[in-house]
């Protein structure tokens, strides 16, 4: 009986282990990363990446060329120095951005660089004695062809900071690191890290989900305040949309500069709140943090079909920048102005000024919307960086005024009973919630005329081609209209010279006496029912 006990013993453990080890050879494969700074002040960060259960004998890395929601060529891989394998494997590293490591399967693969930063942009990893901002597409390889897997980055405080933020899930905190994981190199890779000795604002909550607002070196304002107005501007888009994906939303000031970038759950900005001492800059700001909150919904969930998976190598290009960047624009003064911040004044007059620097340049006589999206690699966001800025026009700026024209349209199709935010509201739910995917551009067009029950062929020939804008009538379904009158501008060009030209400037006003349809439209795109 004894020995018939031990032969059972024996054949179970010997199962289990077997077990044990067919588990451990099915592990799935897993990327760690840890960050560190061992020197700040020489602006270089130290990166050692480790890869476990890699199922093939090859393994090719990348590190990404360009950080989605900014569409140019980045060539990140130029500060990219030091790269060793501690683990043994020979590697090729011909190619640039590229290192392919051989006799890496069923091995741990260990190696290591150190990433030099020399440019405070908000694209761009940076950093110094104060600060890291860290961007992962400018700071970790991916496999090619692997994007679906677990993955971890240690961050190591460094230089006496004790503050880590980012969107990225939390998994442990102490005074000596931070670390953080996800399951997917898209979502990742689109959660920059910011360390330092930082300022955290206060908190607040729309629909019982957290709002945070974290920055460096963010200067003096009126804090409450602030957060206050990114409250009634964050209730604003939520409503307009009808739901709020992320469970939580981090605001990461990085300090002082230009620029902005969007994330999922996250928005990385140049912020410097002393810069906020005029009504009108303190406007542009809470404008400048709509426009990258509003892009958590259009570009990271309402998106083209060609932005995700995305292409980290050679760019994925779209023709519908005008839609993700443009009407962005337009429903961060929408957003605004709805939270009672714009008056109404202030509105039009925001509007006016989109109008004036549209009319004045002459590339929209050569360029339409869908190229100015998809040439924006080699001619810049704003068109002005091609081999002929005067044939070019840039979607942050006509996107917005098509935006405009078309709500006004879609109101007056409707009676005002749908707008342009029905639109916004069927892509989220038609294209994110309900097929996971992105859209094309007659999916958008297809969505519009269904809303407005009319094709709206003229709106979309302002999309497609370089037709001039029919202001009078779309703006005249809202009973408003353009005044124009001349003035004399120093205008400084790309060599530094500054030159005199006469331009028209606009202003934007109500019509006296309204009929009761454009007041109705007026009223209700205004928001005259929401803001006090």
């Amino acid at each position: 009986m004894k020995n018939l006990n031990l032969k059972k013993f024996l054949v179970l453990f010997s199962f289990f282990v077997s077990l044990s080890l067919s588990a451990q050879k099915n592990e799935a494969p897993r990327f760690e990363y840890t960050v560190s700074v061992p020197d700040p002040g020489s602006h270089t960060y130290h990166v050692a990446t480790r890869i476990l259960n890699w199922p093939t004998d090859t393994i090719t890395l990348h590190l990404p060329n360009w950080m989605p929601g900014y569409y140019q060529m980045m060539d990140y891989y130029k500060g990219l120095k030091n790269f060793k394998v501690l683990s043994g494997q020979s590697f090729d590293d011909s190619r640039p951005a590229t290192w392919v490591l051989t006799g890496v399967k069923g091995k741990a693969v260990q190696l290591e660089y150190d990433m030099y930063t020399d440019r405070t942009f908000v694209a761009n990893s940076y950093v110094d004695e104060d600060r890291a901002y860290i961007i992962p597409v400018n700071s970790f390889l991916y496999a090619e062809g692997h994007l679906k897997m677990p993955i971890t980055v240690t961050v190591e405080k460094s230089n006496g900071w004790t503050d880590v933020v980012t969107g990225l899930e939390l998994v442990e905190e102490n005074a000596q690191k931070a670390v953080f994981r996800s399951n997917h190199f898209d979502d990742f890779l689109d959660s920059p890290l910011l360390m330092g000795n930082l300022k955290k604002l206060p908190d607040f909550q729309v629909g019982g989900t957290n709002h945070r607002f974290w920055g460096y070196n963010p200067g003096e304002f009126d804090e409450k305040k602030l957060m206050d107005n990114l409250k009634s501007v964050i209730e604003v888009a939520s409503g307009i949309i009808g739901h709020i994906p992320y469970e939580e939303y981090t605001f990461i000031g990085i300090g002082p500069g230009r620029g902005g970038i969007e994330h999922l759950n996250s928005s990385t900005v140049s912020f410097d709140g002393g810069q906020m001492g005029s009504p009108q800059a303190y406007q542009r700001m809470v404008n400048f943090l709509s426009h990258e909150y509003f892009h958590h919904y259009n570009v990271k969930r309402i998106r083209p079909f060609e932005l995700g998976p995305f292409d980290y190598q050679n760019g994925s290009k779209t023709t519908q920048l005008w839609i993700s960047e443009g009407l962005t624009s337009y429903y961060a003064g929408i957003m605004v102005r709805r939270a009672g911040i714009y008056s109404e004044a202030d509105f039009l007059q925001e509007i006016a000024a989109g109008i004036t620097q549209f009319e004045n340049n002459p590339g929209k006589d050569f360029q339409s919307l869908i190229e100015s999206s998809f040439e924006t690699w080699h001619e810049g966001p704003f068109g002005t960086s091609g081999k002929d800025p005067n044939k070019s026009i840039s979607y942050y700026v006509k996107g917005p005024i098509v935006g405009l024209l078309m709500d006004f349209g879609i109101r007056q199709a409707t009676n005002n009973a749908k707008s342009l935010d029905d639109v916004m509201r069927h892509m989220y739910h038609e294209y994110y919630l309900k097929k996971g995917r992105g859209f094309t551009d007659a999916e958008f067009r297809n969505a519009c005329t269904f809303i407005a029950g009319t094709p709206l062929t003229e709106l979309f020939q302002y999309v497609y081609t370089p037709k001039p804008l029919d202001y009078d009538t779309y703006l005249g379904y809202a009973g408003l209209e353009l005044e124009k009158k001349q003035e004399t501008q120093t205008i400084r060009g790309r060599d530094g010279e500054s030159t005199e030209k006469v331009m028209d400037v606009y202003s934007l006003v109500p019509v006296n006496n309204p009929n009761a349809s454009q007041k109705a439209i007026l009223d209700s795109w205004m928001g005259k029912n929401k803001v006090q």
